[in-house]
């Protein structure tokens, strides 16, 4: 007779990495990007710019400085990036959205564990 096995779930074993789904995430969110180009122009390609290169970095000098390992390549800081930009309005000064991006990454992301 077989044996009833009981283990916490979840049960199935497919695990997908966390880059693929950020990239499915960033993949989502193009469209809306490009409409938000087609409406708002070069401001928008500027800030969304400033906001990921920022988070970018922020991510990496926060890892660098904890001394852990570098998680640039699972692609969150980017979603994180493009999320903080499409919700700021485009006539916000880069340095604003850079103090966003710290806050969003350092304060929020980083010191609360990551992903």
């Amino acid at each position: 007779m077989n044996k009833l096995v009981v283990s916490p779930s979840p049960h199935n074993e497919n695990y997908v990495k966390t880059s693929v789904i950020m990239l499915n995430v960033i993949i989502a969110l193009v469209p809306a990007f490009v409409m938000s180009v087609y409406y708002f122009g070069w401001r928008s390609i500027m800030l969304s710019a400033v906001c990921i290169v920022s988070c970018v970095a922020f991510e990496f000098a926060c890892r660098k400085l904890m001394k852990r390992d570098q998680t640039i390549g699972d692609l969150s800081a980017v979603v994180t990036g493009l999320i903080l930009a499409m919700n700021l309005p485009v006539t916000l000064p880069p340095w604003i959205a850079i103090i966003g991006s710290f806050v969003a990454i350092v304060i929020v992301k980083q010191l609360f564990g990551g992903i």
